[in-house]
């Protein structure tokens, strides 16, 4: 393992298959047709956050930086396409951060496939009646 370009080789099918694994995750989920396809969208008692915002927007913008950096890494060519990968993974790199550390920013409902727009409603009317509840019973 002292060659480089087969190390980067190995990197750069390492990223493609997280890549690769993040993208079939997140098609499956947004398609919804089983139940357990459907778990991150949360329950009777509410939504499930940080899982709705990975899947909708973080797994797809962390597989994208995943093949942005496994191209610039490719032995001969990575050099040439470096120039324009990198910075395609240093701008995603801000929107994912916001998506993953800043879950009181709101997602608009267009993120969202057709059949969880329903259920993500549901969810925030049974937080907020949980949240009277409890203010209630103060």
């Amino acid at each position: 393992m002292n060659d480089p370009g087969t190390t980067g080789l190995l990197i750069a099918a390492g990223l493609t298959v997280v890549a690769l694994l993040l993208l079939l995750y997140t098609g499956w989920a947004r398609r919804g047709r089983s139940a357990a396809a459907r778990e991150w969208m949360g329950n009777d008692f509410g939504s499930r956050t940080q899982d709705e915002r990975m899947t909708v927007l973080g797994a797809p913008l962390l597989a994208v930086m995943c093949l942005c950096i496994a191209l610039g890494i490719l032995p001969t060519v990575g050099r040439y396409l470096m120039l324009v990968t990198f910075p395609i993974a240093a701008l995603l790199f801000l929107p994912f951060l916001v998506v993953v550390l800043l879950p009181f920013v709101p997602l608009p409902n267009f993120v969202y496939p057709r059949w969880a727009r329903p259920l993500r409603e549901r969810n925030r009317q049974s937080e907020t009646a949980i949240r009277a509840a409890l203010r209630r019973r103060r």
